[in-house]
């Protein structure tokens, strides 16, 4: 019985230990110890009569050799034959048989060779254990006989010359390990079926013209490399390969593979096939299928020439060199050829050309390609070379994936007549990628395309993210998303009515139409400014659509269909390019009719148009800077309401408990109470009102009673300037309201003020405003300005600190902290500081454990600055160190989150 063949042991039988029960008889075996670093470290008992190399030489010199005694190892008076013990040729040793001989139990070291000399045969004889076990190298330049039942083990390589000759006999087996290589340079080898084994991640390399591969049994990730052809492919190509590279940089012609190449169930890698090229097959129609990735580095290849032909590529498709063709021309190109990658299609260099027809019939050369991962090309041409015509000689890619798969074009060509289609269940990630072609462009129902573009989605020229000169088909029941990270248009490209809309772009987007999602809407980030134009959920009363909001809003008019029924949290997030002014309704009674409300928020300030009424507890008096216009339509009528009104930044709120939702009919009418007030929450930068028994649309606008929640001025800009021997104060307002006066104040040290001059405010305007005055006696260092604003009531703001230096002799460094406000604080605060000089100044928050919670690093200028810290880390409520530091200084601050 031969042993387990990667322990790679040779013993003769005889040298074997016999053992009875109760007692073990050692036979004076002496058991060294080598290491056999091909793969594992073997264990070798090592028996009289065995052999090892001595040195490099002849295998048939004797001072080639010593052979184990018994006790030790000697210098051999005899050369190793078939009947003596185990051969091993050590590492670093090359021994040649330059004369016939019969062995077997032969080790080949790593780092060792053997090498059979030309016209000289080793015959394998059938030995115990292993009979060649080749960890090193075997190059065979003469013959090799291996008798019945022999086993050859390679976990290094085996060398074939290009005139050797190796026959196997029926019932012996050769097995190429993870690992190893057989590698074919030409000579005679017995191919037919049974003899090799090629395991997971061994390579048979057949480097020749011609000749035939071996029928072998290939394991999971073993390689058939090609590398030799120059005029003629090898035969048994027919088989299930696992991984498959052909590599011919000699190849002069064109090898037409017949169809045979038909299943790899791993890699095929194209290196190079020199100046011809590989034609998986002609005539009859062929279905290649490739397991792994398709991997084309260099070298031309065809798929076929006529007939409906199919290449299926269930991992990725890989192109950085060479020419992959659908269609081989010499044959008229003619065939509708067709390719589905289940992975990604990644395009590098080279050409990719999916149709090359040169007939112009009906239909001919037209290719199909069905995509079910990313694209990705950055080099490279995508191309069709075919006689241009509508009807025949293109490509049509289809995107199939089922959920999101990417675009990506940033380098190479993408041209002539390629029509791309997104199908259904299939989403588009375009990134800001421009997909050119000369092709139609067609997005398919139940599809859809997420755009990045500024100019988003457009129906010809060449702006948005679709630049195909030919059609481009946009269906109303496609999904569509915005993602830029640049201001977006929606494009002249979007259907007036889409399946679902979604925003998730910061920098917001615009409706170049009026626009209508028939199924969901999602505000992710980012608003939507619909100027003329309106946003509208819905597209009956039978179609009413969801709305699914995480942020962002309807700067303009946001249409809702609504439904005869009582409906809770029918949202409507409108509100200013900066402030969320969100309207949610709650039908208690349903409305009599269907129909539509629209709504929009108007920026403007206001006052109550009327005599001062009382609404339960209060006596209402001010109002706040916009209102919401509503609107019914469609039909809708009547029905019973309540309304939520969401105001964030609402200016001058200090109380928010105490704020009223109001009534208008229109902007000519005064200010009124509907329905039943209830108490507002929230908080005072984001409060929210709410009102019961409403049954009519109209302006809603937020109001508080007298003194609760002074409005103060909208404050575009502060700022003080040396000029010469003076400081020019200028500032400006965009609207005013109960504007009493403005004070400039000025202090030497950032805490202490006092004021050097004073201007009459405008007591309510909506107009720009400008202001100016002069400091004539500027204090010598540092001045720090601040304007302070005063209503008629007499609630006050500031504003941000100036700073200016005015004849300093000497350059001075202070650093101190000013102010931190608010402290304790909720959610944000803002720490005021001096530092006199311009630095980089790191900015730590420091626990009461003394981890450091927060980093951040600034640019500050000469005098005061200000940095805002927000609370985006969820900090639980206690002490904090606030610490600045600028090169050896050090300032630090507590601060306290309630």
């Amino acid at each position: 019985m031969k042993l387990k063949p990667r322990l790679r042991t040779a013993l003769r039988q005889h040298t074997i230990v016999m053992m009875s029960v109760g007692a073990t008889l050692l036979l004076g075996l002496l058991v060294t110890v080598y290491l056999n670093t091909a793969n594992v470290t073997k264990a070798h008992a090592a028996a009289s009569g065995d052999y090892r190399s001595a040195s490099t030489g002849n295998w048939n010199n004797a001072a080639t050799w010593q052979i184990y005694n018994g006790s030790a190892w000697i210098a051999a008076s005899l050369t190793p034959a078939s009947t003596d013990g185990a051969i091993e040729i050590q590492s670093g040793h090359t021994v040649t048989v330059s004369a016939s001989v019969t062995a077997d139990q032969v080790v080949v070291d790593t780092g060792a060779t053997l090498t059979v000399s030309s016209g000289i045969t080793l015959t394998i004889n059938n030995g115990a254990g292993t009979d060649i076990c080749v960890n090193g190298t075997l190059n065979n330049t003469g013959t090799i006989t291996q008798s019945s039942s022999t086993y050859v083990a390679i976990y290094g390589t085996y060398i074939l010359g290009s005139a050797a000759t190796y026959t196997i006999a029926a019932g012996a087996k050769d097995t190429v390990y993870s690992g190893g290589r057989f590698k074919r340079n030409g000579g005679t080898l017995t191919t037919t079926t049974g003899f090799f084994v090629i395991n997971p991640g061994a390579t048979f390399q057949h480097n020749m013209d011609a000749g035939a591969l071996p029928l072998a049994t290939w394991g999971a990730n073993s390689t058939c490399e090609v590398t030799g052809v120059v005029a003629t492919q090898p035969t048994n190509l027919n088989q299930t390969f696992n991984n498959f590279t052909w590599n011919c940089p000699a190849q002069t012609q064109k090898e037409d593979l017949g169809g045979n190449l038909l299943t790899i169930n791993g890699d095929f890698n194209c290196i190079s096939t020199g100046s011809g090229s590989i034609l998986l097959g002609s005539g009859s129609p062929y279905n290649h299928t490739i397991g792994g990735d398709y991997n084309h580095q260099g070298g031309t290849l065809y798929i076929a020439t006529t007939k409906a032909s199919t290449l299926t590529v269930s991992g990725n498709y890989n192109q950085s060199g060479g020419n992959f063709y659908y269609m081989d021309s010499v044959g008229g190109g003619d065939g509708q050829i067709s390719m589905t990658v289940t992975g990604d299609f990644i395009l590098s260099g080279g050409r990719y050309v999916v149709s090359s027809n040169t007939t112009s019939a009906l239909n001919d050369g037209v290719s199909t390609t069905n995509l079910y991962g990313n694209f990705t090309q950055t080099g490279g041409v995508f191309s069709e070379t075919a006689n241009t015509a509508a009807t025949y000689g293109y490509g049509n890619v289809y995107f199939k994936k089922t959920g999101t798969q990417t675009f990506s074009l940033t380098g190479g060509t993408l041209s002539n007549t390629i029509n791309f289609t997104i199908n259904s269940g299939a989403i588009l990630d375009m990134g800001t990628s421009i997909l050119t072609s000369g092709g139609t462009f067609t997005l398919a129902s139940g599809g859809g395309i997420i755009v990045a573009d500024a100019n988003g989605i457009t129906s010809s020229g060449s702006s948005g993210n679709i630049q195909v000169t030919g059609a481009r088909s946009y269906n109303t029941g496609a999904d569509y998303t915005y993602n830029g990270a640049v201001a977006q248009n929606t494009g002249n490209g979007l259907p007036a009515t889409v399946h679902n809309l979604t925003l998730n772009n910061t920098s917001n987007l615009t409706l170049t139409s009026t626009i209508s999602v028939s199924n969901l809407l999602t505000f992710t980030a980012g608003n939507f400014i619909t100027n003329a134009n309106t946003l509208v959920l819905g597209t009956s009363t039978a179609v009413l659509g969801t709305l699914a909001r995480t942020s962002g809003h309807v700067v303009g008019n946001f249409k809702r269909w609504i439904a005869a029924a009582a409906t809770s949290n029918i949202l409507f997030p409108v509100g200013t390019l900066t402030d969320y002014r969100g309207a949610n309704y709650s039908f208690t009674v349903a409305p009599t009719a269907a129909g539509s409300i629209t709504i929009n928020y108007v920026y403007a300030i206001l006052t109550m148009g009327g005599p001062n009424f009382f609404d339960s507890p209060d006596s209402m008096q001010t109002l706040g800077t916009g209102y919401w216009n509503t609107a019914s339509g469609d039909g809708l009528t009547a029905g019973t309401f309540s309304l939520d009104l969401t105001a964030t930044n609402l200016f001058g709120v200090n109380n928010y408990a105490k704020l009223h939702l109001v009534r208008r009919t229109n902007g000519a009418s005064p200010w009124t109470i509907q329905g039943t007030h209830s108490a507002a929450t929230g908080s005072n930068t984001i409060p929210v009102v709410h009102r019961t028994g409403l049954t009519s649309y109209a302006h809603f606008g937020i109001a508080s009673p007298s003194g609760s929640n002074p409005l103060p001025i909208e404050l575009i800009s502060f700022d003080a300037r040396l000029n010469k021997n003076h400081v020019d104060l200028t500032w400006e307002t965009a609207d005013e309201m109960n504007n009493d006066y403005f004070t400039v104040e000025r202090s030497s040290d950032a805490k202490n003020f006092e004021m050097v001059l004073r201007k009459q405010g405008a007591g309510n305007s909506t107009g720009a405003l400008y202001y100016s005055g002069i400091d004539e006696n500027p204090l010598h260092g540092y001045s720090y300005y601040r304007l302070k604003q005063t209503d008629y009531d007499g609630h006050y703001s500031y504003s941000e600190i100036k700073t200016v230096k005015y004849k300093s002799n000497e350059e001075e460094s202070g650093f101190q902290i000013s102010s931190v406000a608010p402290n304790p604080f909720s959610e944000r605060f803002r720490v005021s500081f001096i530092l006199k000089k311009s630095a980089d100044v790191t900015i730590h928050l420091i626990n009461s454990s003394g981890q450091i919670v927060f980093k951040d690093v600034i640019y500050t200028e000469d005098g005061m600055n200000q940095y805002d810290f927000e609370d985006n880390l969820g900090l639980n409520p206690g002490v904090y160190f606030l610490i600045l530091y600028s090169d050896d200084q050090k300032i630090s601050q507590k601060v306290v989150k309630k």
